[in-house]
């Protein structure tokens, strides 16, 4: 499914605390300038097969917008982690890979980790398998790169129909903590966890691409 291609900003919008977006409502990146040439456009990876992707199509201006992915010793103040959903087609497939426009804010370590999650009543549940680490991601608002997150040697078996989400996040200890991410692109639901005080989903204004792929 080809969606238009999101924003992104480099001032940072503090949104005020409501009871639709629970405790804390996730933090915004925002970028001023617009990317010139073409935006990003999925291509398939050779004998891989696309289970999910909302990524643009390439005629596009490619901007930026995304929410921030940050560890708790962030310039955030706060850690945050934020997670799109995909289900299975009507084959299972085994997880290979996921592509997502991850940018470094400027601030902290330039690392990100994307963990493979269960679903739990239309929210991240449970960790399956074990996250993939990035590190020395484009700065952000610089460019329309995809990113890969090779998940093929832990065979993460996913089944048919079924519901799943890949997480964006932070290691909870050790230097990384400061690590200060955006997630550019769009979704049509989003799920974010702010300090650690549990998942919950919106429908956003500012979302996140990404593209799955299986064998």
């Amino acid at each position: 499914m080809v969606k238009k291609t999101l924003q992104c900003f480099f001032v940072l919008t503090l949104a005020c605390t409501t009871s639709l977006f629970g405790a804390n409502r996730p933090l915004v990146a925002h970028a001023t300038r617009i990317i010139k040439g073409r935006g990003v456009q999925l291509r398939v990876p050779p004998n891989q097969h696309k289970i999910f992707s909302n990524v643009g199509p390439e005629a596009n201006e490619y901007q930026a917008n995304g929410y921030f992915v940050a560890g708790s010793t962030s310039a955030l103040g706060v850690s945050q982690f934020i997670a799109v959903p995909f289900t299975v087609g009507s084959t299972g497939r085994t997880l290979s890979l996921v592509q997502v426009p991850m940018q470094w804010y400027g601030s902290g370590h330039n690392t990100v980790q994307l963990c493979l999650y269960s679903d739990s009543s239309g929210a991240p549940g449970s960790q399956i398998g074990n996250c993939v680490t990035k590190n020395n991601l484009p700065a952000f608002s610089t460019t329309d790169t995809l990113t890969t997150f090779n998940f093929s040697a832990q065979g993460l078996a996913l089944t048919a129909s079924t519901p799943y989400w890949i997480v964006g996040q932070e290691p909870s200890s050790g230097a990384n903590t400061d690590a200060e991410m955006v997630w550019c692109g769009e979704s049509t639901v989003l799920g974010y966890n702010v300090s650690s005080g549990g998942w919950f989903t919106f429908n956003p204004d500012l979302e996140s691409v990404m593209a799955v792929f299986g064998i």
